[in-house]
């Protein structure tokens, strides 16, 4: 029994095995270990060889399941929006700072995506952004930019 793939999910795994090949081969020119402790090719070595397993697993368990022949497909809006909401908060981070593009990307996704009332939405990105910010800025000392605002 084999499934028919989708050419969006041919696609996507083409993408993410090229990722992962560029991530080994990237960790492949960089240090690995010195002594105790982890150099700089370490991480992209073990997640570029995670994402082509998992992806090569996917396809394969795709491959063999049975068709679904009452399966329809689903609406393709919602992903992409949350992709584009994605990028938004990405690239405005540089523009408005770290912690006011992450409330806005958040409080976007839970208010207008996924439909959540607008004070838990707004509470539970302001929330998570503090978070963020004490974990990143506080704890690991990561220079994350301020924006206009300083914060």
């Amino acid at each position: 029994m084999s499934a028919r793939l989708d050419v969006g999910e041919v696609i996507l795994a083409i993408a993410l095995l090229a990722i992962a090949v560029l991530w080994v081969a990237v960790a492949a020119g960089m240090p690995m270990w010195e002594g105790f402790s982890p150099q700089a090719g370490f991480l992209p070595l073990i997640y570029g060889v995670a994402l082509a397993a998992l992806t090569l697993a996917i396809l394969i368990a795709r491959l063999r399941s049975a068709p679904d022949a009452g399966a329809e497909q689903g609406p393709i809006g919602k992903p992409l929006i949350v992709l584009a909401a994605i990028a938004a908060g990405v690239g405005g981070i540089e523009l408005i700072g770290f912690a006011t593009s992450m409330f806005l990307m958040l409080a976007f996704l839970y208010c207008v995506v996924e439909r959540i009332s607008v004070i838990p939405g707004l509470l539970v990105s302001a929330a998570t952004s503090a978070a963020l910010i004490l974990v990143f800025r506080t704890w690991l000392g990561v220079p994350l930019p301020l924006g206009p605002w300083s914060f």
